[in-house]
């Protein structure tokens, strides 16, 4: 089975037939030109000069090249590989709010895909750690407990939507303590939970909830997402004129509730990051600072790139059509 890592550049494939096309005119043209400015006594020595075999050799090997060139830039990846893992790091819960405020688009192109987005970004940087994933609204649940395999995290970070959750409402103390289960309790440090929420709580205060996580030894890290002028709450995932209303009739808007974040995170020796700027660098900064555990045993599947065969290959077949003479009697 073959797996891409960059399968967006697939697409380019699609410019093949035009190519095609334009290599075809093109011989039209110089064919025409030929007829237009030389000589008529000329014309048949010119043609019979030209070797239409090889025209035709020199353009399939400039087309073949350039498929293999955009196959390489989409790095196919296949043969498995058994993968032991070790390194040191620290054990990371992500917990992502999925409340229907989360669809507002105060921050684009939402509040759920920009943190998706970010949450994304910060899977894909942080380096031998564990990570867990939960979601919440009214209430939590574990997505992905503590694991290596970062691929897999990303899975099931992509489904997560607000109509998977039965129970409506904002519950950031539900949220710290289904999170905190994952962590091992008889571990004293390097544990971390990070929550990309807009702050809206509509559920018990969370402080209690903060505090039974400060002795368990987890630093909370708070991600606001949203902006304090705030925005309406669409009724779908695509946005639209269709806003959430009150019993009686008005617009509720939602806003980022930056104070309660930021409570959290100083009461936790955390810290509270707003979505400005490059803030995700500045939270792997804080997250590499915490102290690290060894981690050993794990085994993971890998498949390794096969690129670089069709690089090649394309390089040698492209300069071999450039170089390739069209005319009788010479192969350079």
């Amino acid at each position: 089975m073959i797996k891409w890592a960059e399968p967006g550049y697939l697409y380019l494939l699609l410019l093949i037939p035009l190519i095609i096309l334009g290599l075809f005119i093109l011989y039209l043209q110089k064919k025409k030109a030929l007829k237009k400015f030389a000589d008529e006594g000329l014309i048949p020595i010119l043609i019979e000069s030209f070797n239409g075999k090889l025209f035709l050799l020199k353009s399939l090997l400039f087309v073949i090249s350039l498929i293999l060139l955009i196959i390489s830039l989409a790095r196919p990846k296949w043969g498995e590989k058994l993968q032991i893992y070790k390194g040191r790091g620290i054990d990371i819960v992500i917990a992502l709010d999925a409340s229907k405020s989360m669809y507002a688009q105060d921050i684009k192109p939402s509040r759920l895909q920009r943190a998706k987005q970010d949450i994304s970004y910060l899977l894909d940087n942080l380096g031998t750690h564990q990570v867990g994933l939960t979601a919440f609204a009214g209430d939590c649940y574990v997505m992905c407990p503590l694991t290596t395999d970062i691929d897999g995290a990303k899975l099931f970070l992509d489904i997560i939507e607000p109509d998977m959750i039965p129970r409506p409402g904002t519950n950031i103390s539900r949220a710290i303590d289904v999170s905190a289960s994952l962590f091992n309790p008889k571990e004293e440090t390097h544990k971390a939970l990070i929550i990309f929420t807009d702050g809206d709580n509509l559920e018990a205060d969370p402080m209690p909830a903060v505090q039974r996580a400060i002795e368990q030894g987890i630093k909370i890290f708070t991600i606001g997402i949203g902006t304090p002028e705030g925005a309406p709450i669409p009724e779908s995932s695509t946005g639209g004129v269709v806003y959430k209303k009150d019993k009686d009739g008005n617009i509720i808007m939602t806003r980022l509730a930056d104070r309660l974040l930021l409570l959290i995170a100083r009461a936790s020796n955390g810290r509270f990051f707003r979505t400005e700027g490059p803030y995700i660098e500045r939270l792997i900064d804080e997250l590499n600072a915490i102290k690290k555990k060894e981690f050993g045993g794990g085994e993971y599947v890998q498949f390794e790139e096969r690129y670089q065969y069709f690089l090649v290959i394309g390089f040698c077949l492209m300069f071999l059509s450039i170089f390739l003479s069209d005319r009788k009697g010479r192969w350079i």
